[in-house]
């Protein structure tokens, strides 16, 4: 996915990786007066030689920042670490590319060898002000008995090195070990540092101790497992240190005091000695297991000490918690109660078996249905995405504070705003009978249409603004409503929401470079004229005797409603409202259609192709297509709404829609909820619709830019 600079979207979440490390800390003051674009270049490739030496050197971004000396006679060498312990020397070369695509070539690795020859020559006054901080610990290394440097050349590509670069650093390797090891290089590449990037969004690992009691025991077939019984204040202690890190992996954080929990912490504070036979225990993941046995004699008769690395608390989050809050109010009575145990080493197992324990015991505290999508892979990426590539908090587990408005959403809000922009109303209809229908999965569900496709975290920010500023207006109207209007207001929320999607389209929605920000307000603002347009269409279609909660819950109903509020909206109302442009403000491009029937740039009844954008489409649509080659094709007429007309139904489409439409009937599954259409009707031998408009706004600037010179 690129945006319209063709920066693709891994290469974006790098790029605000990089910022968010070292905004504050890279030196920029030797560049004054260098444009903002292209000062923001050097930062970047200054970054990335930074984060190359937290990844080769473990070095913090601070120290890491303080080591770049990128700039004015640096020759090659962007960053120098140094080990005076280790007689070790880093030369780093960093090269940064926005679209990803980033080589050091033979010129970018004989000015690095350059370098190293100027460096081992001890010609340390042909250098730059930045590496002369660093003149004392570099001779002091080289004049060791065993200085080693190492190469590391960073390039955000995926082949960072060309095969010229390859054979100089091999022939200069050679020449400088002749006597000894001395030299040698490493390549980082584009997925070590979004590997990195995406690393640095997770949380820490945690280990904790535990001392089971006599009478526990152990398997090592099939996978290392220790079954036991702990005093209750070593758990509260793990979540004293730990907090809600203990759960990462968790359907759930710890939920408070709910009756459950309340009773748990009533036994422990009345009747601790009891404690034992009436909870279920606690289920602990690790990494991997130190073990410290009290007596080399009949182990199993003394306690074992444990060290889990990596733990999480799988089952039993509940319990952990209210150990913890019983602690605070009584550690005394705390330490006479004991829980049970079970900690099941991952190491060697299966890469799903963590996910299906986790699924499989949690059963004390009533598990909702959306408590298992904190467990779908995907939405893990979405979370990534929203650090990467916003600097935003998306939050999947309940008993997670949410946060703010602007700084994040809850992956509830998430799945309500895509199945409110889907072009199908009847989603709106069925989470009004049952909100849990977000969450399942196959035909009883929506899950897999709303999140199949893995939508970005661009387009799920957005759809959630706007579904936030239409509830705003709603709330605003509601104030003055009363009796059925305030019900149908009320009742109708998710189908108000979806028309006002509709009419402002989501065509871009997942493009940085597009202006879609600008028409959320101006759309958001109709709200008021849709609720009007609906509460007519429910009055004139069923009357106003018709229960209004039985109407929203209909899914043939919401799609009969939604299509006449859409026509009277667009028979009865200009178009979408005007508003005054902002100073320094871009101005929106026009859509592609309407501009191509203002000039007249197609004639009627020319012929467009479809054709897919990239392979995985062009996959899913193959086998239908040579089934049937006219269903690639469609007519062009000159109406700004549905200019096509498709050969297989003789019937007038958007190009979006008709495309929406192509794809369902296909049985592509996995298809994306949002569409360019004009994208993929291509005009043969002159290009895409977008193409042909571009072509003319560009003509039509250049007009402008001319008549404003007189």
């Amino acid at each position: 996915m690129e945006d319209r600079t063709g920066m693709p979207l891994q290469v974006r979440q790098v790029r605000h990786a990089l910022t968010r490390q070292f905004a504050d800390l890279l030196d920029l003051t030797d560049l004054p007066g260098l444009p903002e674009a292209q000062r923001e270049q050097v930062f970047l490739s200054r970054a990335l030689a930074a984060k190359a030496a937290m990844l080769v050197a473990d070095y913090t971004a601070a120290e890491a920042a303080e080591a770049v000396t990128d700039g004015a006679d640096d020759h090659g060498i962007d960053a120098v670490l140094i080990s005076p312990v280790t007689a070790e020397i880093w030369l780093v070369q960093a090269k940064w590319s926005n679209r990803g695509a980033a080589r050091l070539d033979g010129t970018a690795v004989s000015k690095l060898l350059q370098g190293l020859e100027r460096l081992v020559d001890y010609q340390y006054d042909r250098f730059n002000g930045k590496f002369q901080r660093l003149v004392g610990q570099v001779n002091s290394v080289l004049n060791g008995y065993t200085p080693r440097i190492h190469l590391v050349l960073a390039a955000l590509g995926e082949n960072g090195l060309t095969l010229e670069g390859q054979d100089l650093l091999d022939r200069a390797v050679a020449e400088y070990n002749a006597h000894g090891e001395l030299l040698d290089f490493r390549v980082l590449g584009f997925a070590d540092f979004h590997a990195a990037a995406r690393q640095d969004t997770r949380p820490a690992p945690v280990s904790v101790k535990a001392m089971l009691t006599q009478g526990w025991h152990t398997n090592t077939i099939p996978y290392q497992t220790f079954v036991g019984t702990v005093a209750a204040d070593e758990p509260a202690a793990w979540y004293a240190e730990h907090g809600e890190k203990l759960f990462d992996q968790n359907v759930r954080y710890s939920l408070g005091l709910t009756s459950v929990n309340a009773g748990m912490v009533e036994t422990l504070l009345e009747s601790p000695h009891e404690f034992w036979y009436f909870n279920n225990g606690i289920t602990v993941l690790c990494d991997s297991i130190r073990t410290r046995f009290s007596s080399l004699r009949q182990p199993t008769s003394h306690p074992v000490h444990l060290e889990m690395i990596n733990a999480r608390v799988v089952n039993g989050a509940q319990t952990v918690a209210s150990l913890h809050y019983a602690h605070t109010r009584d550690s005394g009575a705390v330490q006479d109660a004991a829980v049970s145990i079970r900690v099941i080493c991952l190491d060697g197992a299966p890469v799903d078996l963590a996910q299906r324990i986790t699924q499989a015991t949690n059963k004390q505290n009533s598990v909702q249905e959306r408590d298992f999508a904190a467990l779908d892979p995907q939405q893990e990426l979405i979370r990534e995405d929203f650090s990467l590539s916003l600097g935003k908090s998306y939050v999947l587990k309940r008993g997670v504070q949410e946060p703010a408005p602007a700084a994040g959403c809850s992956v509830v809000e998430a799945a309500l705003a895509l199945a409110c922009s889907h072009p199908d109303a009847s989603m709106a209809a069925r989470i009004r009978q049952d909100m849990d229908v977000l969450w399942r999965q196959g035909p009883d569900g929506i899950y897999s249409q709303i999140f199949g496709s893995r939508p970005s975290a661009l387009q799920i920010w957005r759809s959630v603004r706007f579904m936030r500023g239409v509830r705003n207006e709603l709330a605003t109207l509601n104030e003055n409503l009363e009796g059925r209007d305030r019900v149908i207001a009320e009742q109708a929320d998710l189908l108000i929401i979806h028309i006002a999607f509709q009419l402002i389209g989501i065509d871009g929605i997942d493009d940085p470079g597009d202006d879609w920000e600008e028409r959320l307000e101006p759309t958001a603002k109709r709200t008021g004229a849709i609720l009007d347009r609906l509460r007519d269409q429910l009055n004139a279609r069923y009357g106003q005797y018709r229960i209004v909660n039985l109407t929203f819950r209909s899914a043939e109903s919401c799609r009969h409603l939604v299509s006449g509020v859409l026509l009277s909206m667009e028979q009865g109302a200009d178009q979408r409202p005007s508003t005054p442009q902002q100073p320094g403000r871009k101005q929106r491009r026009p859509n592609s259609v309407p501009v191509l029937v203002e000039h007249g740039r197609i004639e009627d009844g020319t012929q467009l192709i479809y054709r897919p954008t990239h392979d995985t489409e062009r996959a899913a649509l193959h086998h239908w297509l040579s089934r049937a080659p006219e269903r690639g094709l469609a007519s062009w007429v000159n109406d700004v709404r549905k200019p096509l007309i498709w050969a297989v139904d003789d019937k007038r489409y958007s190009p979006s829609a008709l495309v929406m439409q192509m794809w369902e009937e296909a049985g592509w599954v996995e298809r994306p909820l949002a569409v360019q259409g004009t994208a993929r009707w291509y005009l043969p031998g002159e290009g895409t619709l977008t193409d042909l408009a571009e072509e003319i706004l560009t003509d039509t600037d250049a007009m402008g830019d001319g008549s404003g010179a007189e």
